[in-house]
Parts: C-alpha cells; sequence; structure tokens
C-alpha cells in the first residue's frame, strides 16, 4: 500500500515539475558579440558586456531606446538581443541583414550611387562588384571619391579591376568624416551622393569576431559570412570579400 501511494506521489510531483523541465530544456544558450547602448542584466545588476553569456529567458533591462547587442549560438548562429516593441521583456531576432544572398550586381550608375548612401565600412579592401558587361567604366566614364583633410581638398578616382570598383586605400589613412562619390561621364557630372565612413579600432573588431570564430561550429566561409552580416549590422555597408582580407590580415598572420 505504502509503495502504490510513493509511486503515485512520484508521478504527480513529475507531472508538476515536467514545464519547467521542458522550458530549461528549451532555453538557449548564447555568447556576447557587441553591446550598443547599456543592457543591464537584471539578475546581477551588472551591464551586459562582450564575450559573457547569457539565456534566451533571462531578464534585461534595456537603458536606451537603441540599446541592442549580438549574441551568437553555435546552431542558431548570430542574432540580435532587443527589447520588445512594448518594452515588456526581450527578444532574439534574425539579423536584417543576410550575406549569403547576393543581390543582383549594379548595371546602372544610380544603382552604384544608391550603394554608397549612408553608412560604409572601411576595412582597406573595400570594393563593390558591378556588371562590367552594362555598366562600362573607362576614361570616359569613371566614379570618383571627393573629400576634405585638414582643410585640403582630396579628390581621387575609382580604380576599376575583374569588374569591381575599388575604394582608395588613402580613405583608411586620412579617415575623413564624409565622403562624396560621383559619377562622371563624357558630359560631365552625371550623379553623386555622400558617404559616412565608419572605422573601426583593429583591436576591439578582432575581440568580436574571435566570439563569433570561437562559437561558431561551422566552415570558415560560414564563419567569414556571420562576420560580414554583424559587420553590416553594427558598422556599415561592407562585402564579404573585404571582410575575409581584413581577417586574413589581422586575425590570421
Amino acid at each position: 500500500m505504502k509503495t502504490k501511494n510513493l509511486g503515485t506521489k512520484f508521478m504527480a510531483a513529475s507531472l508538476v515539475l515536467l514545464p519547467f523541465v521542458s522550458n530549461a530544456q528549451n532555453d538557449i544558450n548564447y555568447k556576447v558579440v557587441k553591446v550598443q547602448g547599456e543592457i543591464q542584466r537584471i539578475k546581477t545588476g551588472n551591464m551586459l558586456s562582450i564575450g559573457e553569456d547569457v539565456v534566451s529567458n533571462e531578464n534585461f533591462d534595456f537603458k536606451t531606446n537603441y540599446s541592442r547587442a549580438v549574441v551568437v549560438n553555435k546552431e542558431k548562429g548570430c542574432v540580435i538581443l532587443s527589447a520588445k516593441n512594448d518594452n515588456e521583456g526581450s527578444q532574439f531576432l534574425p539579423s536584417p541583414n543576410n550575406m549569403s544572398v547576393r543581390a543582383a550586381l549594379p548595371t546602372q550608375p544610380s544603382e552604384v550611387i544608391e550603394y554608397y548612401n549612408g553608412e560604409i565600412f572601411i576595412s582597406g579592401y573595400d570594393s563593390l562588384k558591378i556588371d562590367g558587361s552594362k555598366l562600362l567604366i573607362n576614361n570616359d566614364s569613371y566614379f570618383t571619391v571627393s573629400y576634405s583633410v585638414d582643410g585640403n581638398e582630396v579628390s581621387e578616382k575609382l580604380d576599376y579591376k575583374n569588374n569591381k570598383l575599388v575604394l582608395p586605400s588613402k580613405l583608411i589613412e586620412n579617415k575623413p568624416e564624409k565622403v562624396v562619390l560621383s559619377y562622371n561621364d563624357e558630359f560631365g557630372e552625371n550623379g553623386k551622393t555622400e558617404f559616412t565612413p565608419v572605422y573601426a579600432d583593429v583591436n576591439v573588431l578582432k575581440g568580436e569576431l574571435d566570439v563569433i570564430f570561437s562559437t561558431l561550429t561551422g566552415n570558415r566561409d560560414e564563419k567569414v559570412t556571420a562576420s560580414a552580416t554583424f559587420i553590416n549590422d553594427f558598422y556599415g555597408k561592407t562585402s564579404q570579400e573585404a571582410v575575409d582580407a581584413w581577417i586574413k590580415k589581422n586575425m590570421e598572420n
């Protein structure tokens, strides 16, 4: 009789604990790659920082409207941790950019001008692939960048190699705050835009990409893609090829 009662009590206790066990199994562990703004961990009171481990059911206090973080999981890859729209709790969202999906190559000057608008990450290996069969680049039709350095105006023509428009490497040396990109054809200037160059602290970016590389279990190409997506989200527009070259120089030498 006692044995039967004991078994019944055990089954009842198991049913009570089952939801908690199930929730624990569904919790996902992430590692912090970068924090934008301030995010406080409710359970410790400490501010979230790079390299820390977080769990998907953890509670956070997002101190500003722009507070967010990129976190990485070996299976889910990089996701964005942010406050919900109603500020009630947090959410883990997929990246708004997808570097593995390639858009059609620019065929018109206007498409190049549209790309070079906003924030552009400057790595020193920056280029844009174009459709060279439709967008012809020659002595009469070309792109230039112009900017000011210490009160002096600098203007340079973009190199054109292997169907790629290549930004001048001096951008990363001179570090201008604003850059004007113009298209010139045989009739003169034919469209321009202004972009904001974004430069990264090499050691900071190395630390961030180290977290991605050490956490993900895929091959190198997958890790480079994840790194390029991360840079697009938190720094500025770039290409996977530029990020690959940056990693080879700064992390693999």
